[in-house]
């Protein structure tokens, strides 16, 4: 490609995401955010292997694709776009609910734990839940394609993507994963061998918590390190290197879990509700429940009914907020 036809890619991209910037705010608003530009910077993804990421010390958000390295943009639609926004400044809310504004703290469990990005899918969820459905959903397409595996997991794919978002906002998840992902394995091998070179595999990450909670095994696992743990034991139960029985016991002593076992846990509430204007959040929220309601009725996961559940906690949760402000 020329580099005058580049540069103008680049800059139609760059006004979609400040399309998706503004549209975020319709729902999610900070006086924080007016200080915050959108740029395209390829070295993000060089460095980082992440197609937009925030940076707050230097008030930007930045997006990293098409670069040369990948010819394309790694998040096309519009809502995917409004979806990785949301989770980028919704780590903002979360650095002011716990850290007092102390980035170094909060890079520090970051760095250890998953649970800061559990936090942070989970606040765009309380405005945003389709979007980000859709992140997980175009990433998975994309990491296939720079792998040329664009046929991708077929009939898996919905499934997979609603399982693996429950994950990213550390909501309860029902099935059998082992079970899934060895039919998965089984019928879209190539597909799948690949998807096994992502970091983490979100599916298997435990609940949500405030940081106060991440060591407390009784919550699943968060901690990095062992969920690259659970990705290789994952690989070696689907080719038939572990039996269920061994890979389970090896699961529970990590203290596995994607349950909710204390009735009186909520992870919706280890994030608030800071910066969310409750009445379009709610109205959102309210309609993609209806649609994973439908989708729950005609399928044999349990997926779309947990996803169903999990947005009917959030917006319970908005809804006892907003009436208590009226």
């Amino acid at each position: 490609m020329e580099k005058k036809d580049f540069s103008r890619q680049i800059e139609k991209i760059k006004t979609e995401w400040y399309e998706a910037f503004e549209l975020m705010q319709k729902c999610f608003e900070s006086e924080v955010f007016k200080s915050f530009k959108i740029e395209y910077d390829a070295s993000t993804w060089y460095q980082f292997k992440n197609p937009a990421l925030i940076f707050p010390a230097e008030r930007e958000m930045r997006f990293s694709t098409p670069n040369s390295l990948i010819n394309f943009d790694y998040y096309p639609s519009p809502l995917a776009k409004l979806g990785i926004t949301a989770h980028n400044f919704a780590y903002l809310a979360d650095i002011e609910e716990y850290y007092s504004h102390n980035f170094s703290m909060f890079l520090r469990e970051q760095e250890e734990y998953v649970t800061p990005l559990q936090r942070a899918n989970l606040r765009a969820a309380h405005f945003a839940p389709d979007a980000i459905a859709e992140v997980t959903k175009e990433g998975l397409r994309s990491f296939l394609k720079t792998r040329s595996k664009e046929k991708g997991m077929g009939s898996y794919e919905e499934p997979l993507v609603i399982i693996e978002t429950l994950g990213l906002m550390g909501m309860q998840r029902r099935d059998d994963l082992l079970k899934f992902f060895k039919e998965m394995k089984e019928d879209k091998e190539t597909a799948f061998n690949e998807f096994l070179e992502t970091p983490y595999i979100f599916s298997f990450a435990g609940l949500a918590t405030p940081p106060v909670l991440n060591a407390d095994r009784k919550y699943g696992i968060r901690r990095r390190e062992e969920l690259t743990y659970v990705k290789i034991l994952i690989g070696r139960y689907v080719r038939d290197e572990m039996r269920y029985e061994e890979i389970s016991k090896e699961l529970e002593k990590l203290g596995y879990t994607t349950k909710i076992a204390d009735s009186s846990y909520k992870p919706e509430d280890s994030v608030d509700l800071r910066w969310v204007k409750l009445d379009y959040a709610m109205e959102g929220v309210k309609r993609i429940i209806s649609e994973y309601e439908h989708k729950a009725s005609h399928s044999c996961y349990y997926c779309y009914a947990d996803l169903a559940d999990a947005l009917r906690r959030i917006y319970e949760k908005e809804r006892t907020a907003y009436m208590s402000y009226i």
